[in-house]
């Protein structure tokens, strides 16, 4: 492909920025010991953007004989309380009651009112109905930073081997984990200070308080974790982002459209490792490529089931629905689908929870966005782009580098070398080829059909309120009073169609007699509380609906061994 003028601020990503070095961490096992290092490093700022976090997780499980507590939140609380200048701020998506059970309760007690009065936590619901706050990042001192699909909590830790009983592997509770693939990019330099820029932004936003940064060079200490080997040296990165519309301010889908530009240039191979494999975008995108006689070889790398019942028969109707829809344009043979098998039990499959794609080996981007609607139009979400271009030197260093890391990737999951899998797709041979030769039992690449069950694609619309596109725009008056008259966590209960509904009720003089919004002050305030006592009734009503498929989910999970969904 053409790398040049790929990235391009405004158009698919923020803006770019220089990093000395970057490294993709494959799994949690690296990223959380250099997260944990380059915490430990802190001086005067940390700033952690979630979408969960669990104060009682163990960044190394093992113990990291650091010196410092081993729970995260007792961590960061000695690390505040022994360094006068340092100040943590914590923000994380003040989630839907769905998920209530399954994540640590008071997370605002155990990691903020029981800690230091400089470690800052905070929930964030500032976004619109059926969003969420997805952004997974880590800025340390403005010098080094985290982006990409790990949340700090529960579940997620593991190692590139998955064995599935590794004794480790275990949640907060002490019960044992499923295998659990996931990445991490770390830069530091300019890159780094952009992202806390990034992260100042979203805290003002939910806080109201402005962060200043912090002055350049403001010591000499390199936050860089020592055992840590960068991957690349000396790049522009593209940060890219998907921010709804909400509050007077314009949707960003800066990383829809980064998808777009890099499936569209693509000569030879894409390779796209998610979670989820739902985008009309993406799919649009990929049919264009797939129906022309020449083009690239498209490998997708998928959980081969979704996580938990709930999960399966929604997101994995639609995946089966994309799915579909590629096999039917690919007359030349240039698609597959596959999951990563693991040697054991006949469980022997892993939960792939990664979120990055290669495009040939001039491109790669990874970060929090999955390949679904949301992630792409209505969640906030936050991506690093690396582009092989420049000078002629700089441009094939690049390459290599991509091309490594991509065979790393690969490598893990067909239990093979870097240096065999570069060797195995080097030309004539392609991607396909490559597989083919390196997928032996019990570590390999396993071609599947993901089946939905007729009943749940005949009830499941095309456009899910689950997995939505663009948020819905209320009318600008009723959207003003809604967020002064209401709690800002409370519009997010409401169903999705009754927030789209009501602003057009409004401006269709619903109720009959009303006036319009702005014209009389008084009557507004009457018809928000005849408003606020229906929303307050819906919201009782969904409240238990809420409870009723939440204990289903957790009678389900104990009966067939299911987990519940995450992101």
């Amino acid at each position: 492909m053409n790398p040049e003028h790929l990235l391009t601020p405004g158009r698919n990503c923020w803006r770019t920025a220089h990093t000395s070095r970057f490294a993709l961490l494959v799994d949690a096992a690296a990223c959380f010991a250099a997260v944990r290092a380059g915490l430990r490093s802190a001086r005067h700022s940390i700033f952690i953007l979630s979408w969960d976090i669990d104060s009682r997780v163990r960044l190394v499980p093992e113990g990291a004989h650091d010196g410092w507590p081993e729970p995260l939140g007792d961590f960061l609380h000695e690390l505040v309380s022994a360094r006068p200048t340092l100040h943590a701020r914590l923000l994380n998506w003040d989630y839907t009651m769905l998920y209530a059970m399954e994540r640590e309760w008071l997370p605002s007690y155990r990691l903020g009112w029981r800690t230091h009065n400089r470690l800052n936590f905070r929930l964030d619901g500032r976004h619109p109905v059926g969003a969420a706050h997805h952004q997974k990042v880590i800025v340390v001192d403005d010098a080094l930073a985290f982006v990409g699909g790990f949340d700090l909590t529960r579940a997620r830790w593991d190692t590139p081997e998955h064995r599935w009983h590794d004794e480790r592997r275990k949640g907060t509770d002490g019960q044992p984990c499923e295998p659990f693939h996931d990445v991490q990019a770390m830069v530091d330099g300019d890159a780094a200070r952009a992202l806390g820029e990034l992260c100042r932004e979203r805290w003002r936003r939910a806080t109201g308080q402005v962060v200043p940064l912090a002055a350049r060079n403001i010591d000499k200490e390199d936050r860089w974790p020592e055992h840590v080997v960068p991957d690349l040296r000396d790049l522009e990165i593209g940060i890219a982002r998907t921010e709804p519309e909400f509050d007077g301010r314009p949707a960003v889908h800066e990383i829809a459209q980064w998808y777009s530009d890099v499936i569209a240039r693509a000569n030879h191979s894409l390779v796209f490792e998610n979670q989820y494999f739902t985008s009309t975008l993406v799919a649009d995108a990929l049919v264009r490529r797939l129906i022309a006689s020449h083009g690239p070889q498209v490998l997708v790398v998928s959980p081969q089931r979704q996580s938990g019942w709930l999960e399966e028969a929604t997101m994995g109707v639609l995946r089966s629905r994309v799915h579909r829809r590629l096999q039917q344009a690919d007359g030349h043979g240039r698609y597959r689908l596959v999951c990563p098998a693991l040697p054991d039990d006949g469980e022997g499959y892993l939960n792939v929870h990664s979120k990055l794609c290669f495009a040939d080996d001039d491109a790669l981007t990874v970060g929090s966005a999955n390949l679904s609607n949301r992630s792409l139009a209505c969640d906030t979400e936050c991506n690093l782009c690396v582009v092989a271009d420049g000078p002629t030197a700089q441009r094939e260093r690049l390459r290599q580098g991509i091309a490594a890391l991509r065979a790393r990737l690969l490598g893990e999951h067909l239990a093979a070398a870097p240096d065999r899998v570069l060797a195995a797709c080097r030309p004539p041979a392609t991607l396909f080829d490559a597989i083919d030769a390196l997928s032996r039992p019990p570590r390999y690449l396993k071609a599947f059909e993901p089946l939905a069950q007729p009943e749940m694609d005949a009830l499941i619309p095309q456009q899910p309120p689950f997995d939505p596109g663009p948020a819905s725009k209320p009318a600008p008056g009723l959207a003003s009073w809604l967020h002064q008259w209401l709690p800002h966590s409370l519009p997010r209960w409401l169903p999705h169609s009754l927030h789209q509904w009501l602003p057009r009720w409004w401006h269709q003089g619903w109720p009959h007699g009303l006036p319009q919004s702005g014209r009389d002050p008084l009557a507004r305030r009457i018809a928000a509380l005849a408003l606020l006592v229906v929303m307050l009734c819906g919201v009782g009503a969904l409240l238990a609906v809420t409870l009723l498929l939440a204990g289903l989910g957790i009678a389900m999970r104990r009966l067939v061994g299911i987990g519940v969904e995450r992101q």
